[in-house]
């Protein structure tokens, strides 16, 4: 089966890809390194350092010169998230998803991860950004789960503004979010984004 076929049947909650799994998704490391640079356009992700997951750890299959670094997360288990991060990103953001990432690879409770998580930040010992950064999330083989457990598949092309503790007030918004405007997630916490919806997908290179 091809990595598009594959991705195709798990966005769709294809039984035999998603049913009672565990572990993260299994794809060869040149099939995560295409994924994951297709979330962003080439000109953002084609001279990025590409990390994979060996095991339970993130480390750099490719190195880059442009200071972005592109990713698959998988801060749902099997979920498949691709995102590159610009450069302010890598250094803080990036940091942050990976330490939960590992963490609950490792079998831990999500609740004391990311209790841990804000201590650490609190510390300065994970650093928030210093200035908006962005984080690139249009890839076509993105794979959601929802905090209840849903396959939301491949949801919308979209990147984050990272800026720390803002609010939709801050942005004049009101009520729930119109997913046609920016709209804030985690608003009023340490890494609050500014998430902007965009038309289209890039796809991930067969």
């Amino acid at each position: 089966m091809s990595m598009r076929s594959f991705l195709i049947l798990a966005a769709a909650g294809f039984p035999a890809v998603l049913a009672g799994q565990t572990m993260p998704l299994a794809l060869s490391e040149s099939e995560e390194i295409a994924l994951a640079r297709s979330a962003a356009p080439a000109s953002v992700s084609g001279e990025a350092t590409v990390l994979v997951l060996r095991g339970n750890r993130f480390e750099v299959a490719v190195e880059g010169t442009s200071g972005v670094s592109c990713m698959v997360g998988r801060s749902r288990i099997v979920s498949l998230e691709p995102i590159c991060y610009d450069e302010e990103a890598s250094r803080t953001i990036m940091q942050i998803e990976i330490r939960l990432v590992e963490a609950l690879l490792e079998g831990r409770q999500r609740d004391e991860v990311e209790a841990e998580i804000a201590e650490a930040i609190g510390r300065g010992e994970l650093p928030i950004p210093s200035r908006p950064a962005v984080a690139y999330m249009l890839s076509s083989g993105q794979i959601l789960i929802s905090d209840d457990g849903t396959n939301v598949g491949a949801w919308r092309p979209h990147y984050h503004t990272y800026i720390p503790f803002v609010t939709a007030a801050d942005l004049g918004l009101s009520g729930p979010p119109d997913f046609n405007l920016p709209f804030v997630d985690k608003e009023g916490e340490p890494t609050a984004s500014i998430i902007t919806v965009l038309s289209e997908f890039v796809d991930p290179e067969s």
